[in-house]
């Protein structure tokens, strides 16, 4: 399936309030998910919350600013670097010892391919 910019904008943004909504709903499942121990994910929910919101935020403004005739581009290209500083951080605490097991192992490329879907629809959106 060839999805147009336009469309795949409204599939990262939405996705991005997905993952952000969950993040808010269930922080401690979510960390300990990601590989984080119990105690950990417990002491850090806050932050997670606070991921959860910003998530949330960059993909409702990419949402409204598409449905409203406005540019969405802006709003991808913050989601984007979002993603590859998160692919940073994620790297970092499995190569300290923080995270552990095979999902956080999938994170790390997987922010980074989001992080570059949304740098590469935004450009595709300037040309369109």
């Amino acid at each position: 399936m060839n999805l147009s910019p336009q469309d795949l904008a409204q599939q990262l943004a939405l996705g991005r309030v997905g993952a952000g909504t969950v993040l808010l709903a269930a922080p401690v499942p979510a960390l300990r998910l990601m590989g984080a121990d119990t105690a950990t994910a417990r002491r850090v929910s806050w932050l997670t919350r606070m991921m959860a919101v910003r998530d949330a935020a960059l993909g409702v403004g990419a949402v409204l600013a598409a449905r409203r005739g406005g540019d969405p581009r802006p709003w991808l290209v913050a989601g984007a670097v979002s993603d590859a500083v998160d692919a940073v951080a994620f790297a970092g605490a499995i190569k300290q010892g923080r995270l552990s097991g095979p999902v956080p192992a999938v994170l790390v490329p997987g922010a980074a391919v989001v992080a570059a879907a949304g740098l590469i629809t935004a450009a595709r959106l300037g040309r369109s």
